[in-house]
């Protein structure tokens, strides 16, 4: 069934086409010439190119270029999700520090393990006699 249209359809435009240029025939003048002068010139143009230009290469070039512009803003777009990444961790570990900072006394920050070694120095200097110099 939809064959029967397309070719009803494809009926009607030849005829359309044999009235037309019949039409024109008789009076002499083309109908809708400006337009259809500009519509000439606009194939011939494309019937040029189509002749003198390698559209395979044309086509590869032109994915190769797409491909590359992709990647481009891939590349683009991860940079700057690491670099707010990079900018948010900046921030915590400064708010970190200040606040470690500000928590602590001047005397407290001294490690358990240097204040017993600080301490075992002192004891060990009490108990190792003078030597005289010479």
């Amino acid at each position: 069934m939809a064959y029967l249209v397309f070719l009803f359809i494809a009926l009607a435009l030849l005829a359309g086409f044999f009235m037309l240029t019949s039409y024109e025939a008789r009076r002499g003048a083309r109908v809708y010439a400006p337009q259809r002068a500009a519509l000439d010139e606009h194939i011939d143009r494309i019937e040029f190119v189509l002749e003198h230009v390698d559209l395979v290469a044309f086509a590869k070039d032109e994915a190769r270029r797409f491909i590359g512009w992709v990647s481009h803003s891939v590349a683009h777009l991860s940079l700057q999700a690491v670099r707010s990444v990079e900018r948010f961790l900046t921030r915590a570990v400064r708010y970190l520090r200040n606040r470690h900072a500000s928590d602590t006394a001047p005397g407290e920050n001294v490690r358990e393990f240097v204040k017993t070694l600080s301490d075992f120095k002192e004891q060990l200097k009490e108990t190792t006699p003078e030597v005289p110099e010479i």
